[in-house]
């Protein structure tokens, strides 16, 4: 091994995590001051939270390294030997622990802006509503980074299609959920909510930063793509997108549109276009596993009729010879 090599084991998976602790680090000092600027200094105490989060990060990333770091290098001897490979990594289960964390602190505090001071945020200073939106949306490249820092398997391989299966709508559906939090910018229009719709608005919302932890744990039950996601949990991410993600943020966005008369996001194509794209998906595999289960069904009733017919030929074969 030369020395290139040595200095690219080295390096491995360190820039994709450098990378979520900077940006966590960059949201919650944003985020911060929104809180601090436009209410009162005690919210100093969301420091506190943003340490929980860069410990937690830190935590994963140290216990999956080193796992990470005897797999590459078992895989580089297998391959040099080309020998068979069955070294896989763990389930590393501590990246949706840290993801949860890191989420739910987020939500809270998203939700305390948006619900308290977002109004009251200026349009033409640097920390303004655009600064705002753009810095929540970036957990969904904090979700790429941290899944891709747990992984090596290269694009088009089943692996790498299994984590895409499970990881690639997030980063749309946080987009989606920062989208719809925009009507709180504006005084007029958060009033005329009914205080109800105004809370299901903001726990829809925050309830999509913090539902990544579910493709988590997927991922991590399917060691990260090395082994096959089952049926089962396919169908559950699919239910999820449909009946907790997008039906909840299309209905938000027809009563703003039907019965408060406002402005609303072309994400309402969106959410349309998932819930009809993934029906489909449901309805035809659905078909695909009564098909299986009907082929199995005949396939098992014709062997059961030819042991019926091979076990009857010897007794008349018998009684013949008997005659």
């Amino acid at each position: 091994m030369n020395e290139k090599e040595r200095l690219c084991d080295r390096c491995l998976f360190v820039p994709t995590r450098v990378s979520v602790i900077l940006l966590a680090m960059i949201q919650g000092g944003i985020l911060n001051y929104f809180l601090i600027h436009y209410q009162t200094h005690n919210w100093y105490a969301w420091i506190a939270g943003d340490v929980a989060i860069i410990f937690s990060f830190f935590v994963a990333f140290f216990i999956s390294f080193r796992e990470l770091k005897i797999v590459h290098k078992a895989k580089k001897y297998v391959k040099n030997h080309l020998l068979i490979s069955t070294v896989e990594a763990g389930s590393f289960p501590l990246v949706y622990f840290a993801w949860l964390v890191y989420s739910v602190i987020m939500a809270v505090r998203v939700g305390i802006i948006y619900k308290s001071l977002a109004f009251q945020v200026q349009h033409e200073l640097f920390f303004d509503r655009n600064l705002l939106k753009v810095t929540v949306a970036f957990s969904g490249l904090v979700f790429l980074l941290l899944v891709a820092s747990h992984h090596n398997f290269g694009p088009g391989t089943t692996a790498g299609n299994q984590i895409n299966l499970l990881s690639a709508l997030v980063p749309f559906d946080i987009i989606d959920a920062v989208d719809i939090l925009s009507i709180f910018f504006f005084k007029e229009d958060r009033d005329t909510l009914e205080p109800v719709l105004a809370w299901f608005i903001i726990i829809v919302a925050c309830l999509n930063l913090v539902l990544p932890t579910v493709p988590l744990m997927m991922l991590s039950k399917s060691h990260f793509g090395a082994q096959p996601i089952t049926s089962q949990l396919e169908y559950l991410n699919k239910l999820i997108h449909i009946f907790v993600i997008n039906l909840p943020l299309l209905a938000i966005r027809l009563i703003l549109w039907q019965k408060h008369r406002m402005e609303i996001s072309p994400l309402l194509v969106k959410n349309v276009f998932m819930i009809v794209v993934l029906g489909i998906e449901l309805h035809e595999k659905e078909k695909t596993q009564q098909k299986n289960m009907d082929d199995v069904a005949s396939t098992g009733n014709r062997a059961g009729s030819l042991r019926s017919m091979v076990g009857h030929e010897p007794f008349s074969a018998c009684n013949n010879n008997h005659v």
